[in-house]
């Protein structure tokens, strides 16, 4: 996914201050609020994008960070998205991440990168979009989709994308269980990975035990 600019979503230059991002934030923020816009869609959804482009340039390390992938997005000539996506293209994408995972071997897998890809599709800005048009269908197949890329994940990668999805999820009562089941199995399996080898260590043990009892009698 395209890297966002956010100093061109506020109208502000990349050498702004904080009170000139601050003062353009109040600006665009009373612009593009949902309740001076009548419910338009299109408008919450720059409401959620500039949100998200406040909290990353009004927060000195975030900011830090995001200005170094910016260059390197510049570095390498590619462009930045320059609107929000819709739900069926965040559902398209979602798909194509499924299809990618689906295709790697699980144990070369950065996990760091699948986590951090996960979150940047469940973005404040994105889930904004999709809770805006309230497609039930459509929010759940991403869901789905998102769930299964998250199945290699080892639990501690998994934690922030489950907010995510639980977020996106919303009051939808079957996908809060999903969710909450697809947990449960991964504390389970973490439970079960930390201590297999004592299991296995206290078998092999008893084996042993009993084969010097038979040997011995």
């Amino acid at each position: 996914m395209s890297l966002k600019d956010y100093y061109t979503i506020l109208e502000v230059t990349p050498v702004a201050t904080l009170q000139e991002i601050k003062r353009s934030f109040r600006k665009l923020a009373l612009k593009y609020h949902p309740d001076k816009n009548d419910g338009d869609q299109l408008s919450a959804a720059r409401f959620v994008e500039i949100q998200e482009a406040y909290e990353i340039l009004s927060n000195p390390k975030r900011r830090e960070a995001y200005n170094y992938e910016r260059w390197y997005v510049r570095y390498k000539g590619e462009g930045y998205a320059n609107r929000p996506l819709t739900p069926d293209e965040l559902l398209s994408a979602s798909s194509q991440l499924k299809e990618t995972v689906a295709g790697m071997n699980h144990f070369r897998l950065d996990f760091n990168s699948l986590s951090y890809s996960i979150q940047q599709l469940l973005s404040q800005t994105n889930i904004g979009i999709l809770q805006q048009y309230k497609n039930e269908a459509t929010n759940r197949s991403i869901i789905q989709n998102l769930v299964h890329c998250a199945d290699a994940l080892p639990l501690q990668h998994y934690f922030p994308v489950h907010d995510l999805l639980l977020q996106l999820a919303g009051d939808d009562a079957l996908m809060h269980d999903l969710l909450h089941q697809n947990l449960r199995i991964k504390k389970q399996r973490s439970l079960w990975d930390r201590y297999k080898w004592v299991v296995v260590l206290l078998i092999t043990a008893l084996l042993c035990w009993l084969m010097m009892a038979v040997a011995g009698e």
